[in-house]
């Protein structure tokens, strides 16, 4: 019924046993085992293209072309507001005839 204490030091030892044959494994283990981590990882270097066109995810490329795109509209921003400025400009002084011309009236 309880367990019985051995005297024996010896008695758990795993001496040529299963567990002992790991001791003797080339490399490590965890190179040798498969795991999820490993699973996970040969799924994605396989299907890396599908899944970032699938995910629509954002690849360095992408972010080139952003940038790209981001620097032209910022320049165009510029150029427009540099318009509207001269525009702007133009108008004040054709204000300004046509209000001395009425005064001349």
């Amino acid at each position: 019924m309880y367990p019985a204490i051995s005297q024996n030091p010896d008695e758990h030892v795993t001496g040529g046993s299963f567990w002992d044959s790991f001791s003797r494994i080339q490399g490590t283990i965890e190179s040798r085992v498969p795991t999820f981590d490993r699973s996970l990882d040969g799924y994605f270097d396989e299907h890396f293209a599908a899944i970032i066109e699938e995910w629509d995810l954002v690849t360095e490329t992408d972010l080139h072309k952003l940038e790209t795109r981001l620097a032209r509209v910022t320049d165009e921003i510029s150029s427009l507001y540099a318009g509207k400025t001269a525009i702007e400009s133009r108008a004040k002084a054709l204000d300004l005839l046509i209000t001395s011309l009425e005064e001349k009236v």
